[in-house]
């Protein structure tokens, strides 16, 4: 679904889940004023065209995942799709995108400690055919992190001050 196709009543939905995953259909239903029904056939087609999601979002670092690095791929054109499909499945690879510039590929790694950071490119990813170099950089410390789209929406929220 493209985010045209969101109407104004789809977006403040939106908001109010990611203000608060845990608000209930009668909650949201009264505050935006529609029924109960509306609310639950609102959220089930957007969970259907994947606009959302329901989940718990987890502090990596909290969890006792010491270790988040960011490592950028030169990779030989050639083998592009196969080396995507590679990292992708790899468990301690949580963020995959292709780029422009002067790397290919950006992938966020999240593990337990550096050691297995090591393993991981020495061993992992040294197999994969078609990695022709990579830059590794370790995030110290984190001091922004999104996890909620809505504001790009320019929906406000009743009684949250905005």
């Amino acid at each position: 679904m493209k985010a045209s196709l969101l109407d104004h009543l789809d977006k403040q939905i939106l908001a109010y889940l990611q203000e608060d995953g845990r608000i209930t259909f009668v909650d949201l239903a009264a505050r935006l004023d529609v029924s109960e029904g509306t609310i639950r056939k609102r959220v089930k087609r957007l969970e259907e065209e994947g606009v959302v999601k329901t989940m718990g979002i987890s502090d990596p670092l909290k969890m006792g995942l010491d270790t988040v690095a960011f490592i950028w791929f030169k990779i030989n054109r050639h083998y592009m799709d196969s080396v995507i499909k590679e990292l992708s499945e790899l468990e301690a690879v949580r963020y995959l995108v292709v780029t422009t510039g002067s790397h290919d590929l950006v992938a966020m790694v999240v593990l337990p400690d550096r050691d297995k950071l090591v393993s991981l490119l020495n061993k992992k990813m040294a197999q994969i055919e078609g990695i022709v170099g990579t830059e590794t950089s370790i995030v110290l410390r984190i001091h922004k992190q999104v996890d909620d789209w809505a504001p790009f929406q320019s929906v406000k929220l009743e009684g949250n001050g905005e």
